[in-house]
């Protein structure tokens, strides 16, 4: 059985949404894109899935709200988070669900009792019917410093949180159609349908302007989230209508990255 057809059989799903999905190209807030969003994980749900939702998306939006250079990482995550949550509530409230917010950092990952403190909050909130948001904590954790970290943006936290909650799937929402075998503004670009295995990063498009991470880093998360726990991941356009219908159904759309074992 292909790959994609395994997909509808997926029962715990992390979706990763993009700072760029959430903003128009003017550094509008895209409302519809939340409701877009909160109606297909409430589709999710309502057929048996547990959905987890990492997103992006406070920095810009502090920087939008306070009219400041989204370079100013930490003051314009701690003033565009609630923003972000506010949308989120208002989107998830009109299809009936409730989410909670959750900011987590390096070490509720690395001290094992916050993971599992972690964890156990997850489980009883998607017990609920509740949909977690995860974000990384920007406004305390984000620094220039050199040394290594586990999370190094959102991207690397959706691939954590899936191997964290033994997903099925993993989706990385862009604002781009998938990963390209070129640039995507040259004519004959193409994206590439499937990955598996091993792939050069250096043929990943350019980075995003308000995200930290770009394609670059959100196909190294896949990758990570594939070769090291063994979970299958999909990159694709968050502005595509019914994005994760489609890509439940098995339709070809985005670009699958899949562990070998899979195939």
């Amino acid at each position: 059985m292909r790959v994609r057809g395994k997909l509808e059989d997926a029962q715990t799903i992390v979706v990763k949404v993009g700072t760029k999905v959430l903003l128009e190209a003017d550094g509008g807030i895209a409302e519809d894109v939340f409701r877009q969003i909160a109606n297909s994980i409430a589709w999710l749900q309502r057929n048996g899935r547990r959905v987890l939702l990492v997103s992006s998306g406070a920095v810009g939006l502090g920087a939008r709200s306070l009219g400041v250079s989204p370079s100013l990482v930490s003051v314009c995550a701690a003033a565009g988070q609630s923003v972000l949550t506010s949308l989120y509530y208002r989107a998830f409230g009109q299809v009936g669900i409730s989410i909670a917010q959750l900011l987590v950092s390096d070490d509720d990952f690395r001290a094992t009792k916050r993971r599992q403190k972690l964890l156990q909050t997850l489980e009883h909130l998607t017990e609920l019917g509740v949909i977690p948001i995860l974000n990384e904590n920007d406004a305390i954790t984000h620094t220039h410093a050199t040394q290594p970290r586990i999370i190094s943006d959102n991207d690397m936290l959706a691939s954590m949180v899936a191997k964290a909650v033994d997903a099925d799937l993993l989706v990385i929402l862009t604002d781009v159609d998938g990963i390209y075998d070129a640039c995507p503004d040259q004519a004959d670009a193409s994206v590439i349908p499937e990955i598996t295995g091993a792939y050069v990063l250096e043929h990943a498009t350019p980075i995003s302007e308000f995200g930290r991470g770009g394609i670059q880093a959100k196909l190294k998360a896949a990758l990570h989230a594939a070769e090291k726990h063994q979970v299958v991941a999909v990159i694709a356009n968050g502005r595509t209508p019914d994005v994760l219908q489609k890509i439940i159904g098995g339709h070809q759309i985005g670009t699958l990255i899949a562990p070998m074992e899979v195939k």
